[in-house]
């Protein structure tokens, strides 16, 4: 949830401030026979719409009933009929077996947001605004590994746009009332050329008529563009359990077409090697499939990365020559994940999900002019979840003790999935590095 904003006064003038300005409240929130007392002793909470994901009504008082209004919104009409128009459908979406079926179950019935079916029914819907890489809010798909790469992507703006360049009209002002369909441009990994899938605008929702998308969401600004790039890529690779589980680097050739991929791996306590598809016996690159599971599946070793120093194959190094390659690779604008050792993600150590990619973000190395701090910002696709209790966590002690790091850095005190780590704090919970070897500077948009 957003900021919850408990406020003593009269419930009624509550609901009338709650109704008056929807647009910055998501939900009020009572204990129900409080309006029958005095109305000194009432009070109310209000629930702000920026940061609210989703709302469950727990974790109130048992003594007494409460009530809860909330206001959703419906920017778009609705389809005579309540049905979408035959001929505006994709054909796939519900065409295609892969996309129908998630873990054995029938996914839910596609809706559309933003026309009242309970489907991102959120203000300011937009397919593209500010891209940022918070934008991107994991669902109930196991496709973190993607949803990382794409939330890496979106350093660059620029890139993100380029998915949608093929759209007729463009995706300026989208969606429109009309229905809306939207061709993302990918990479076809078998023969290295780019594909358009055409998507529509209905997005999946869960198995068993649950609330919410199956995929990822909406950001908390409305925007859109994540939820039809992941659309358009589990159609590419033939269904939602095609991308459950799967490699970072994978997700960059899919968006990229880049093969200079590489997978960084921990071999022995604080000794890395690089590793990558490039086979160096037959001196060709592994065949691969769109989807991470079919296609060749072993690594082998590669040099190193020329920036950042090169090495041979097989070559290890450390924490403090890998941190400064990173810090390197950083500079010249190459895309950077890490996973987690493995595990359930279910299971977390410290606040760090087990068998979970994260967005590198920003390498700070000698932060505000310190030789001994040197940091590395992290993004969990979940769109929050943190480290406890680290250094650098968003109010940890490092910021204290360092408030010119702090003015430096600008630190936000938000559960957004945004956090800072130390260059140790990062070795020991990250034990895979991913690397998209393609300098970005043509995509950034500053």
């Amino acid at each position: 949830m957003g900021e919850q904003e408990k406020v003593a006064g009269p419930i009624a003038e509550g609901i009338d401030r709650f109704k008056l300005d929807h647009e910055t409240y998501f939900a009020i929130m009572y204990q129900a026979n409080m309006v029958e007392w005095p109305e000194d002793q009432q009070n109310y909470t209000l629930i702000h719409r920026e940061g609210t994901q989703g709302f469950e009504a727990g974790g109130v008082s048992d003594d007494a009933p409460w009530a809860l209004m909330t206001a959703t919104f419906q920017p778009l009409p609705g389809f005579p009929g309540g049905e979408y128009p035959a001929e505006a459908k994709d054909g796939r979406t519900e065409g295609m077996e892969g996309y129908n079926v998630y873990c054995g179950q029938q996914v839910g019935e596609a809706k559309s947001p933003g026309r009242g079916q309970g489907a991102a029914d959120v203000a300011g819907i937009k397919i593209v605004g500010d891209v940022d890489p918070s934008d991107i809010v994991q669902g109930g798909v196991g496709d973190c590994w993607f949803l990382s790469g794409l939330s890496s992507l979106a350093e660059f703006d620029g890139a993100v746009l380029r998915l949608f360049r093929n759209t007729p009209g463009g995706i300026e002002g989208r969606p429109a009332a009309g229905p809306n369909s939207y061709t993302v441009t990918l990479w076809d990994c078998a023969t290295w050329t780019e594909v358009d899938i055409v998507v529509d605008e209905r997005l999946a929702t869960p198995p068993g008529g649950g609330q919410g998308l199956l995929g990822c969401g909406p950001s908390v600004t409305g925007e859109l563009w994540a939820c039809y790039v992941e659309k358009a890529v589990a159609i590419h690779c033939g269904g939602w359990d095609k991308i459950d589980g799967g490699q970072c680097t994978h997700a960059w050739a899919l968006l990229t077409g880049c093969k200079d991929l590489y997978t960084i791996s921990e071999d022995s306590p604080g000794m890395y090697r690089c590793y990558g598809k490039y086979n160096p016996n037959e001196e060709r690159w592994e065949p691969r499939a769109n989807s991470p599971h079919d296609g060749y599946q072993a690594l082998w070793n590669m040099p190193w990365p020329e920036l950042g120093g090169g090495g041979e194959s097989g070559e290890p190094i450390d924490t403090d020559d890998l941190f400064e390659r990173l810090a390197a690779w950083d500079a010249g604008n190459y895309i950077l994940a890490a996973g987690t050792k493995a595990g359930d993600d279910s299971d977390s150590t410290g606040g760090i999900v087990d068998g979970h990619a994260y967005s590198i973000l920003t390498i700070a190395r000698n932060a505000a002019g310190h030789d001994d701090i040197d940091l590395i910002k992290m993004r969990n696709p979940h769109g929050s979840g943190e480290i406890d209790s680290g250094e650098w966590d968003d109010d940890g002690p490092g910021w204290d003790r360092y408030p010119d790091v702090k003015a430096a850095l600008n630190p936000e005190v938000k559960d957004d999935g945004i956090f800072w780590v130390s260059k140790s704090e990062f070795f020991q919970y990250f034990k895979t590095i991913y690397v998209c070897a393609k300098d970005m500077t043509a995509f950034k948009d500053d």
